[in-house]
């Protein structure tokens, strides 16, 4: 995971996470967790929900969490569409960190990154990664990790940090409280279970049987744009990349849903007030050839209302990487962005920084008086209106 570090959590979070399962007889499959069912008090599985418990107690009050009703009743609608009975044995976060990621642990904490919601195109895709995670919590495979971690030194650092929290930030504490949903994740046959149980829920819904393909498609077309990091699959761990896609494909060829249902708009509307947020969130990871991959897929995918957001996005991720001909491409971007309709108004102020850049004075206070009047109340309106003074004063 991205966009988070403490050195105490990562470090104690990678031991455990590394430590060895071959060291120990392997066992056999635990039985699946039940609807409404909670571990023996005293129990190993114990021991790990009582560290998660403590953990969520401080994450309901992070600021990373998306405190949206309407969004919040959408997510959670299709996790329960997904999990049935189980439904009531999970709290379902919404987590502001622009990576792909979504986790469900033991005690029924699952969090879904807002990088996954921006990374997904309809709910059939949402109800697959859900239903991924919803496997690995019934089937009880983070117990499995939790024991082997337990069989090393790592394991007394590790769950005292969760039990304690000393000095973890609220960030630290979703990242180690996602990671010990994960615990399970350095076996790839688990991984793989996963997949052919999350895929079997979300069909027996009527979700559309292509949704894993799609998304792990995406996922390798991300992974492929990555110049620092090539062929690093997004989950190093799992199986990769171009392995999932292969396996979905092969269930989806068998998969018998009369009529698969992808629910693109419901999820598009859910998604719409957060999208401007998100991208922006998504530039902020600085990690701009990943970014231009993604952003020109979400303006290639755009509906019209919003293909401007996206086009200017794009703009700006160009603009902010500023290598070889970004910066045409950005203009470029910004002048397609406000043909289209209802466009930001930030794509006028940055076409008038591009041109003031380039010299065109009257170009550029066009732009920027554009700019104010669309946002009067802007913050930056006092630092525009220097800029526009010049410009209008440059003979």
């Amino acid at each position: 995971m991205h966009g988070f570090r403490h050195p105490f959590a990562v470090a104690a979070l990678t031991l455990a996470l590394t430590a060895s399962p071959g060291s120990a007889r392997a066992a056999d499959p635990l039985p699946h967790l039940q609807p409404g069912e909670r571990p023996l008090p005293g129990s190993t599985e114990s021991e790990l929900w009582y560290g998660m418990d403590q953990a969520e107690k401080e994450i309901r009050n992070s600021p990373l969490i998306v405190r949206d009703p309407e969004l919040q009743r959408y997510v959670e609608g299709v996790t329960c569409k997904v999990v049935g009975d189980y439904c009531k044995d999970l709290r379902i976060y919404i987590v502001d960190i622009p990576v792909f990621n979504a986790s469900m642990a033991p005690n029924g904490v699952t969090f879904v990154f807002s990088g996954a919601l921006l990374r997904m195109r309809d709910e059939s895709e949402l109800a697959v990664v859900l239903g991924h995670e919803f496997a690995h919590y019934k089937a009880r495979h983070s117990l499995e990790g939790w024991q082997s971690a337990k069989r090393t030194t790592a394991f007394l650092s590790t769950f005292g940090l969760v039990t304690l929290g000393v000095g973890v930030p609220i960030a630290g504490n979703i990242a180690l409280l996602g990671g010990m949903a994960g615990l399970s994740k350095q076996s790839r046959d688990k991984e793989r279970e996963a997949d052919t149980l999350g895929f079997e829920v979300a069909t027996a819904h009527g979700y559309d049987p292509q949704a894993g393909v799609r998304i792990w498609e995406r996922l390798n077309r991300e992974e492929k744009a990555d110049r620092t990091h090539r062929n690093r699959a997004v989950f190093a761990s799992h199986p990769q990349t171009e392995e999932r896609i292969a396996d979905n494909r092969a269930a989806a060829a068998k998969a018998s849903v009369p009529d698969p249902k992808t629910y693109a708009e419901e999820y598009r509307a859910a998604i719409r007030p957060f999208l401007q947020r998100w991208m922006e969130s998504e530039l902020s990871r600085r990690t701009y050839d990943t970014s231009i991959h993604v952003l020109g897929e979400l303006k290639r995918d755009a509906t019209p209302d919003t293909e401007a957001l996206a086009t200017f996005y794009l703009g700006e991720a160009h603009r902010r990487r500023n290598k070889g001909d970004d910066m045409v491409k950005a203009g470029q971007l910004y002048a397609e962005a406000l043909t289209l309709p209802d466009p930001p108004a930030a794509v006028w102020r940055e076409q008038g920084m591009l041109l003031r850049t380039q010299g065109d004075a009257a170009g550029a206070a066009d732009a920027l008086r554009n700019y104010l009047q669309a946002a009067p109340d802007a913050g930056d309106a006092a630092l525009i209106r220097h800029y526009l003074t010049r410009l209008e004063s440059t003979p």
